[in-house]
């Protein structure tokens, strides 16, 4: 698996319910415009508003949805056992991958963490990405990662969303090296090029949800060595991954620019996230006005 993974959004209706409906619609976009992975149940998809039973519901549908990508799932929970389980539940409807960040709330050590992936994966089979995202929950060592990465063969990547050009670098050169078929990709939009310039595999990037145009011209480009084209598009992408900086979480941020681009998904998100008012949306609108992805 090499290319553009969508973190997809969930979308929801007006009572909060999940609009499946749309979840479809977007789906059958991202394949026709040829995504190499879709990933449900990701952060981008607000898994902590949902309960054990949507989860598990998304996932399924999610697998009767994606025909023509990778479809990976999220799996990750505070709850080791609850991992493990809908990690099971992942692989007995057939996802391609899962998708597992540490827990957070609570502090964990190296050893601890270890600990927690050695139990899923000795209980599972499907490929796992671990997720690394310091912002959120418990951060991964480079030699916490190529611990796992030697110690299981189920193991089979990293999603990096750190800020860190150095520590994406040091897992690429100090894992990679050792494993040749372990896959390192980016979670942050801008870091799409670099990745792949430093032997990466490619970005799981949540701006793919209202952009993927962007990312899979910076990656073609990178495949046929048209590195000219590929800077292109890449200083378009971190533009657009300011994004982030207009609203008051990610989720607002995707959702607000979904819409103003045109997609069916409603600007919804489940408390406690809220929201963004018609400030954040004409700062947004103006933004990708700027990069012509609006009129």
């Amino acid at each position: 698996m090499r290319g553009v993974i969508v973190p997809l959004v969930t979308p929801f209706n007006e009572d909060y319910s999940i609009d499946l409906a749309s979840l479809e619609e977007h789906i059958n976009y991202l394949q026709k415009v040829g995504v190499h992975g879709i990933f449900i149940n990701a952060t981008t998809g607000e898994f902590t508003s949902l309960n054990y039973e949507e989860r598990k519901l998304l996932a399924e549908k999610g697998r009767e949805f994606v025909s023509s990508a990778f479809y990976l799932v999220g799996t990750a929970s505070t709850n080791t056992f609850e991992v493990i389980e809908l990690t099971k539940h992942a692989q007995d409807i057939g996802a391609d991958y899962v998708v597992i960040a540490p827990p957070y709330y609570c502090p964990l050590n190296d050893d601890a963490l270890f600990k927690h992936y050695s139990l899923v994966a000795e209980k599972t089979e499907v490929p796992i990405i671990l997720y690394n995202i310091p912002s959120c929950a418990n951060p991964m060592s480079v030699h916490l990662i190529k611990r796992l990465a030697l110690e299981y063969s189920n193991i089979a990547g990293i999603k990096e969303t750190i800020d860190s050009i150095n520590h994406v670098r040091d897992v690429i050169f100090e894992v990679k090296s050792e494993r040749k078929d372990f896959k390192v990709f980016t979670g942050l939009d801008q870091h799409l090029l670099n990745t792949l310039f430093l032997g990466g595999d490619g970005g799981i990037m949540a701006c793919a949800n209202f952009a993927p145009e962007l990312h899979l011209e910076v990656y073609k480009a990178f495949e046929e060595r048209n590195f000219e084209k590929a800077m292109k598009y890449s200083q378009k992408l971190a533009k657009v991954s300011k994004v982030y900086d207009l609203a008051s979480s990610f989720g607002s941020a995707i959702k607000i620019a979904m819409n103003i681009r045109g997609f069916s998904i409603k600007p919804i998100l489940r408390p406690p996230y809220i929201m963004d008012g018609e400030n954040a949306r004409e700062r947004i609108k103006q933004l990708l006005a700027s990069l012509e992805l609006v009129p």
